[in-house]
């Protein structure tokens, strides 16, 4: 980058934040920090409230800044004080996610907002969890007969929802839980339950540290590392044994350590765009920027708001063949509300009509939007 920016000749450079941030902590003075730059951010709602935005604005003496993303940080929806328009200035343009569908870019949403475990329900609730102690939360969020019952639900509708076919047509899915510990429990009980299956789903998981917890509260999904260092000793044990079954499954060499880790990202993304993995079990990786259109499934058991609820449930409307009309989510917590204000607070008037597809029972009986009221 360093060499880039020196050359007379390189008008535009393409960078990540990461790199740039990088090079202003190891150069304390370089001539384009008094020259005149543009800087052009994708996904700015991700990586601006932090250290390298605020590097940039001391390091840089004549700076133009304009940033691109689908779900901005409002002050409904900021950890702290900063918002996009705050780093950004007024907002320029607008084009919504209701504008997307409307112009057929990208699909509806259909949401199952499923109750397969009434006994827990009292639990599910993110200001119910709150109230509970760490031992309280992983008996009852974490409790074999909950995990269970939802692992169980998902192998018995996967095909369903995948539209799986015994010619090998259809789709993929993802399920996104709330921590390590759950993706560990939800691993092991699936590959449990299939145990003699002559076709056994093809499950893989993939994560490197506990979410931020402030970056939780409001929705965020934390951005986590290729560092396998951070994560716990049990953690990353869990992940060499679950990275150790997908070497088994497609005859790969992949590890935790350095660039394997990084290796097995890769690969695991490209066998998701291909369909061969058929269920990948995630928390926090993948649920943003992410595209396979051949995935058109999340299931969910994680608390989401907001940004982090658009992102997750954004993985599973892209585009793809007449079969796939809508992105499926079945959720397994009480995210109905939380899918209301994600969508207001991102389209516009009567966005629920729009952004979601309509139930089975709102088919029958009709539908009102619960943002405006119209039917």
């Amino acid at each position: 980058l360093k060499r880039n920016l020196a050359k007379h000749d390189n008008k535009i450079i393409v960078t990540t934040i990461q790199k740039l941030n990088n090079l202003m902590k190891s150069e304390p003075d370089l001539p384009v920090y008094r020259q005149e730059v543009v800087f052009i951010f994708d996904e700015c709602h991700r990586s601006q409230f932090g250290e390298a935005q605020r590097n940039l604005q001391r390091k840089f003496k004549k700076y133009y800044q304009f940033g691109f993303t689908g779900t901005p940080i409002f002050s409904e929806n900021a950890a702290g004080a900063e918002t996009t328009a705050s780093v950004f200035g007024r907002e320029l343009h607008s084009y919504v996610i209701t504008d997307a569908i409307r112009d057929e870019k990208v699909l509806k949403f259909k949401v199952d907002y499923n109750n397969v475990r009434p006994k827990f329900k009292a639990a599910e609730k993110e200001r119910d969890e709150r109230k509970l102690t760490s031992a309280d939360y992983a008996q009852l969020m974490l409790h074999p007969e909950r995990i269970g019952e939802i692992a169980l639900y998902i192998l018995q509708h996967y095909r369903l929802k995948t539209h799986r076919t015994p010619a090998g047509a259809g789709f993929n899915a993802m399920f996104a839980v709330s921590s390590v510990e759950a993706a560990k429990r939800y691993y092991d009980t699936l590959r449990m339950l299939q145990q003699g299956e002559p076709h056994p789903l093809r499950v893989a998981t993939i994560f490197s540290f506990a979410p931020n917890e402030e970056q939780q509260a409001a929705g965020e999904i934390s951005e986590e590392t290729f560092d396998p260092s951070a994560m716990s000793l049990t953690a990353k044990e869990f992940l060499a044994s679950a990275i150790a079954d997908y070497n088994a499954m497609f005859q790969t060499n992949f590890g935790v350590d350095g660039g394997d880790f990084q290796n097995y990202y890769r690969d695991l993304a490209n066998r998701m765009k291909r369909r061969e993995v058929d269920l990948l079990i995630v928390v926090g990786m993948f649920l943003t920027g992410f595209d396979a259109p051949r995935l058109n499934t999340l299931f969910v058991d994680k608390n989401l708001r907001y940004h982090g609820l658009m992102q997750a449930f954004s993985r599973t409307n892209r585009i793809y063949d007449a079969t796939k009309a809508f992105g499926n989510i079945v959720t397994f917590r009480d995210l109905e509300q939380d899918t209301v204000d994600a969508i207001s607070l991102f389209g516009d008037k009567n966005t629920k009509n729009v952004v979601l597809e309509k139930s089975y029972t709102e088919q029958l009986q009709g539908f009102t939007d619960a943002v405006t009221g119209e039917e």
